[in-house]
């Protein structure tokens, strides 16, 4: 029986060395060691060896007696040796490949041998999970140590490929297409890109699962935004700290806790997904929460038609008639997601997109203002647990009396009032309500009209002027057109290239009053007219564009010029007098009104509509009545006396 199944098998085992002596380096005893362990296996081709039995191979080498250490490790390879060699007569393409690259033979081999068994025949079919099962097979079968430099050796094959694909085809888009899988950046299939990710150590953070189970949108959301970084962030360091990790983060948390939809991540949501660092990012917490900004932003703006349920709406998108915005005061963003209730969040919203409309007038800063007078009456519901259009005239009066018991000025509370009255108004006029809980005019204050001595003091402006030559450039000048002109600083940080002009005789400025929606021509002191046209000169500034801009190129921003301003006095050791811009229309209004300018003058060079307005910015006015009055009751008392004299006949 046993010679009846030798010569059955015998045919078997004769095809089994003939492809056993194709190995030149695997012959005589060590031959005999592959091929008896194969028989004992039942493996009669090479071609049928799995990894299991690559493996299964290894543990007999090392539980072999009579050998050492270094032979037990030598015998563990021999099983893949032999099997490469047989495999890579059915796989040309892909040794064409590796023998393209440096790489070391024992490298080499082994990254051969795992693509040919696992039935790879080129390198463009290597992927990122075939990559991790490569990584964990040579992490069990070569020293830790080593392990890394045989991934990279994966990684180029695949690189390469990725680089002919490109040069074959170089007008195919090679872009990341959105699929229901995962994928990893260091294969991205544009070359360049891909390669800037080749010397990232945590080739981890570059995978991102898009089969996990997770909301669709969601998915997309975050594949988008990865797509946008991928095209438009060049810095590899600001990519990775800013955007890609983050990014990962987010989705890794938005998956965690079934976040359908970005745009509508409340801020509890954001808050939580600042918790979930748990530490773990120490002090760039602040920098991978900038994601949260970053990717409503750009859903909002690159949506093709306007997310009105987006939680934070972005005015960039939108275009308004001039005079509606202050390109020095910018107004970036309205934010919907600090209000809890989603029914109160829509209404805000369907308010706030009526206001935004282009059949309304009012100023952005003015809208800002009525959204934040609503939103703080939302929020006040949300801790009551009231619905907006089911308040009562109680419920309403409470909030008002809640407003008063915060101290606001008069101006400051009818304007939060007012807010919430127009918005019921408009809640009434779309049928939401049927009629106003509360006739909230009865509960206006009655407002003072105050006058605050704001006049620079003449030895702080003194002060100033002196320590202007150590200021950079740009804030002295700003300043001159505060101190000179009276201009209000979102005034100053719009001045264009075509402000400044000479008549022949007189210097004159011109601009744009944002806030009056007029122009103004005032006559200007002919050294800022010179030392502005020389700074426009020599920097190239043409008529259209701003003579004083942020580093995008776009108008300078009022606040940064106050803090950079205020930093720069303290350097110069001026402490005792607390900037602010607005006080220096005050001190100009002033110097000209004591100087004999009348009410009218002063009010047009201000840029005022309303004289009455002007008074307000007339500093000393009192001493002036005070000198007016003892003059008159002097000359009063002379012609008295000259009377008694007379009568007298003295």
């Amino acid at each position: 029986m046993a010679a009846l199944a030798l010569q059955v098998l015998q045919p078997n085992i004769d095809g089994l060395q003939s492809q056993l002596n194709k190995c030149s380096g695997v012959t005589g005893k060590l031959q005999d060691i592959v091929r008896h362990y194969l028989i004992k296996e039942g493996i009669y081709s090479l071609g049928e060896v799995t990894i299991e039995d690559i493996f299964a191979f290894r543990d007999a080498m090392f539980q072999l007696p009579h050998t050492t250490a270094t032979q037990k490790k030598y015998y563990a390879n021999l099983l893949e040796q032999v099997t490469l060699t047989y495999l890579l007569e059915s796989n040309p393409v892909i040794k064409e490949q590796a023998d393209a690259l440096t790489l070391s033979r024992a490298i080499k081999n082994k990254t051969l041998f795992y693509l040919a068994i696992t039935g790879i025949g080129d390198a463009a079919e290597i992927d990122y999970e075939l990559r991790c099962k490569y990584s964990d097979y040579v992490g069990a079968t070569v020293a830790n140590s080593k392990a890394s430099e045989y991934v990279k050796a994966l990684d180029q094959l695949k690189l390469n490929a990725i680089k002919a694909e490109n040069e074959n085809n170089p007008l195919k888009e090679k872009v990341l297409k959105y699929k229901n899988e995962m994928v990893f950046l260091g294969y991205h299939p544009s070359y360049p890109l891909a390669m800037t990710f080749y010397y990232i150590r945590d080739k981890e953070e570059l995978s991102f699962d898009f089969s996990l189970d997770a909301s669709g949108l969601m998915k997309r959301q975050i594949f988008k935004m990865l797509n946008y970084v991928l095209e438009n962030k060049e810095n590899w360091h600001d990519r990775r700290e800013r955007f890609l990790i983050p990014l990962k983060l987010l989705y890794k948390f938005c998956v965690e806790n079934d976040i359908e939809d970005i745009e509508q991540l409340s801020s509890k949501q954001i808050e939580a997904f600042k918790a979930s660092f748990d530490g773990t990012v120490g002090t760039k917490t602040d920098t991978y929460m900038q994601i949260i900004d970053n990717i409503r932003k750009y859903l909002f703006l690159s949506s093709k038609t306007t997310n009105w349920e987006a939680n934070v709406w972005y005015l960039e998108r939108f275009t308004f008639e001039e005079g509606r915005t202050n390109p020095a005061r910018e107004i970036k963003r309205f934010v919907f997601a600090e209000i809890d209730n989603a029914f109160n969040r829509s209404l805000l919203k369907e308010y706030m997109k009526y206001q935004l409309g282009v059949s309304q007038k009012v100023s952005l800063q003015t809208l800002r203002g009525i959204f934040y007078g609503i939103h703080s009456y939302l929020k006040w519901l949300d801790e009551k647990n009231i619905l907006a259009n089911e308040i009562t005239g109680t419920e309403l009066e409470a909030y008002i009396k809640y407003l008063e018991s915060k101290g606001k000025q008069a101006e400051s509370f009818n304007q939060s009032v007012i807010s919430v009255a127009r918005f019921y108004g408009y809640m009434v006029l779309k049928k939401k309500i049927q009629k106003m809980p509360l006739n909230i005019d009865y509960y206006l204050k009655n407002t003072i009209q105050r006058h605050n001595d704001r006049s620079v003091d003449v030895e702080i402006q003194l002060e100033i002027l002196r320590a202007l030559k150590d200021f950079p450039h740009h804030l002295r000048l700003m300043y001159l057109n505060l101190w000179c002109i009276g201009l209000r600083v979102n005034e100053v940080c719009v001045i264009r290239g075509d402000a400044y002009y000479f008549d022949g005789k007189d210097a004159w400025f011109r601009i744009y009053q944002n806030k009056m929606k007029a122009e103004k021509y005032v006559p200007i002191p002919t050294k800022l007219y010179e030392l502005m046209t020389a700074y426009i000169e020599k920097n190239g500034i043409k008529a259209d564009q701003y003579v004083f801009t942020s580093k995008k190129g776009k108008a300078y921003d009022a606040g940064t010029f106050s803090k950079q301003f205020k930093k720069q006095l303290l350097l110069a050791g001026i402490t005792d007098y607390s900037f602010k811009s607005h006080d220096f229309r005050h001190t100009v209004a002033t110097f000209l009104y004591t100087n004999g300018a009348s009410i009218e003058v002063v009010r047009d060079y201000i840029g005022h509509k309303e004289s009455d307005m002007t008074k307000k910015y007339l500093d000393y006015m009192s001493d002036i009545i005070d000198a007016d009055n003892e003059e008159y009751f002097k000359e009063n008392k002379l012609i008295q006396i000259k009377e008694g004299m007379a009568k007298h006949g003295k």
